[in-house]
């Protein structure tokens, strides 16, 4: 049995790793393609990346990390090798992001003690990075545009910001396990400079996952945590922000014009066709599953803090919207998306355990193989929006 077990595992890593080499080569293609949009004007493989290297190289506009990088590669070598540069590394960040994706989901089963087999750990990784929402035409005509989505290929920061988002929550399990007895002064720089790292990329995971620590360490110190623990992990935050308020500056808009308002639901109603609906949508598959746990979601830790991030990513993009210049940019639905992706991949776990680990009711097992049915939907909407845009379409298909 185990030797049977050995081979079938074989097998499927076989497959995990051509799938990731073929989908690496689609991703060269579309990225190269995205970037070579600079130098043709074609309106083709329209992206936000093109306007992040523009405003670095010709702009001299450095609201992320992403535009040293772009600004480094064109300097160091000359434009064309700058942009093949840049192809490579967008491609091997969102490559990446599957099996630091795979790592994360071990180490939280890990210290749950609770193991899956190898091959659904790879099926989780892999549908969490390329699945978007539950696509209805109906609800609205195009794939991305007007839903929200935990995935995408046409927004560099956002690439950049996943792959560091999933670092920096791998540094923080490992800090967080032993913080409450004493605080390793390497485990947290290190969690510290991912942090502030991916904030740099993106602010917009900060202000998912800062909320989400400060409930955990407040909950901690109720529990008699020592407050200097606390304290000292609390600290972590500061650079991130200090970083945050930097790019606040960057781009608070050429007349000062740039700032917020409480409007809600207007940003998530800015481009759907019916955006309540899209609303639902975007987070069926979890939805479903917690009908199942509605009774006990607060049970299996990892799931129960990725439905507070989502709560409090929503909560964000429902109330608040930005004036000025960036009005219609729709900022706030950058946390809420990379909210998404840890609550799919945390429910695809919880949805797994239900279904070949643990003891659940028939009501339970029938919501899940909903729920199942519901996700592959999930993940086939994912595959076919990726084909679109590597046909060369822009992403408002």
């Amino acid at each position: 049995m185990s030797e049977a077990r050995n081979n079938r595992d074989k097998v499927f890593k076989i497959i995990y790793i051509a799938l990731l080499a073929v989908y690496a080569g689609f991703l060269v293609y579309l990225y190269y393609n995205q970037v070579a949009a600079l130098l043709d004007d074609s309106g083709r493989f329209e992206s936000d990346t093109v306007v992040h290297i523009r405003m670095a190289v010709w702009d001299g506009y450095y609201h992320s990390l992403a535009a040293f990088v772009y600004l480094f590669f064109t300097k160091i070598f000359n434009l064309g090798w700058g942009l093949i540069l840049s192809v490579i590394l967008l491609a091997a960040l969102t490559v990446g992001a599957i099996p630091l994706t795979a790592k994360l989901v071990r180490e939280a089963l890990n210290r749950s003690g609770v193991s899956l087999p190898d091959y659904l750990v790879w099926i989780i990784s892999f549908a969490g990075n390329i699945l978007i929402a539950f696509y209805v035409k109906a609800a609205n005509r195009a794939h991305y545009i007007g839903y929200q989505s935990p995935n995408m290929w046409h927004n560099s920061t956002y690439i950049f910001m996943r792959f560091f988002a999933i670092l920096t929550l791998l540094s923080f399990l490992k800090l967080y396990d032993d913080y409450k007895s004493g605080v390793s002064l390497k485990n947290w720089l290190v969690f510290t400079l991912l942090l502030t790292v991916t904030t740099g990329f993106k602010a917009s995971f900060l202000t998912v996952f800062a909320p989400v620590l400060a409930i955990v360490l407040l909950r901690d110190l109720c529990r008699k945590t020592k407050f200097i623990n606390v304290f000292v992990m609390a600290l972590s935050v500061i650079p991130p922000m200090a970083v945050m308020v930097l790019q606040s500056i960057v781009m608070s808009g050429t007349d000062g014009s740039n700032g917020y308002a409480i409007k809600p639901f207007a940003a998530l109603s800015m481009r759907g066709d019916h955006p309540k609906a899209t609303v639902i949508l975007s987070v069926l598959f979890p939805l479903v599953l917690l009908l199942a746990h509605i009774k006990d979601f607060y049970k299996d830790k990892y799931y129960f803090w990725s439905l507070v991030m989502w709560a409090i990513g929503f909560l964000e993009v429902f109330l608040f919207i930005e004036t000025g210049e960036r009005a219609l940019d729709s900022n706030f639905m950058w946390g809420y998306s990379i909210a998404l992706f840890f609550l799919f991949v945390s429910s695809m776990v919880r949805l797994f355990k239900d279904i070949f680990v643990e003891k659940t009711s028939l009501i339970q097992k029938i919501i899940c193989y909903v729920a199942a049915a519901v996700l592959v939907w999930h993940v086939i909407s994912g595959i076919n929006y990726f084909c679109i845009l590597l046909s060369g379409v822009t992403y408002f298909a």
